[in-house]
């Protein structure tokens, strides 16, 4: 498991129910007020992490908090 995951835990494939790998970290900036959630101050951004399922191949993310 990746230790830069949320919390370090593992997420779980909605589809199957296994243990998902983390693929990569995306930078999402916000645009509008209710965005602003999870944000780093100082790029006025927050961090999106992308899973992928060995089991099923299914795909999932989810934002990570501060």
């Amino acid at each position: 498991m990746n230790s830069r995951v949320q919390g370090g835990k593992p997420m779980t494939c909605p589809r199957c129910g296994a243990e998902m790998n983390h693929h990569a970290d995306k930078t999402l900036y916000f645009t509008e007020a209710d965005e602003t959630r999870s944000v780093d101050l100082a790029t006025s951004a927050f961090v999106e992490e992308i899973h992928a399922c060995p089991k099923c191949g299914a795909s999932a993310s989810r934002t990570i908090s501060n």
